[in-house]
């Protein structure tokens, strides 16, 4: 048997700049923690297709301040829109997208409309930019669901990571102020 060696390369073969990942309807998510309280901490959020990793309590906080801010502005959005045809039956063979975030990411929600194919109706949602992932919003109940899930990630950050007690508050409270950029 041959193994084949490959010369060491400082950059990757590929590299993916820019994702969108599609919200909409009921959302259910599963936690995981993985060394709490310590330095090497990592929270494992799943929901959907996407698998984020969360390696401090900064960064959770970030990413639910972002859709807080997208749920303000959900009333511009249908409630509910038709599910998609279902996903294949076997759990392991549907797309994923892996999201490491290392710290707060910058945010901007942009509401988006634009004329159906059929030319019939007003189509609207809502982008929520994060970097290099584009979330786009499709309805409010995947805005809420989506809410939901990151404050149970967030509650849960401010007890496993060391820096959760500085990133505590709730960034879908009325009286919470961002942190400073740093």
């Amino acid at each position: 048997m041959k193994t084949r060696l490959t010369e060491a390369h400082l950059t990757p073969a590929a590299l993916v700049s820019h994702t969108m990942i599609r919200i909409q309807g009921e959302q259910d998510g599963d936690l995981a923690v993985y060394h709490a309280c310590s330095p090497n901490a990592r929270l494992r959020l799943q929901w959907g297709g996407i698998l984020m990793t969360m390696l401090n309590a900064q960064a959770c906080q970030g990413v639910l301040e972002g859709f807080s801010a997208a749920r303000a502005a959900m009333t511009l959005i249908p409630r509910q829109i038709p599910a998609p045809a279902p996903a294949a039956a076997d759990p392991f063979a549907l797309p994923t997208v892996a999201i490491d975030w290392t710290r707060r990411p910058a945010y901007a929600v942009v509401p988006r409309q634009e004329l159906s194919r059929d030319r019939k109706r007003q189509l609207k949602w809502l982008d929520l930019h994060m970097g290099p992932v584009t979330f786009q919003i499709l309805d409010q109940a995947g805005c809420i669901g989506a809410v939901e899930i990151l404050q149970a990630a967030h509650h849960t950050a401010t007890s496993v990571f060391l820096d959760g007690p500085e990133h505590a508050q709730d960034p879908g409270e009325k009286d919470y102020t961002p942190p400073p950029n740093t």
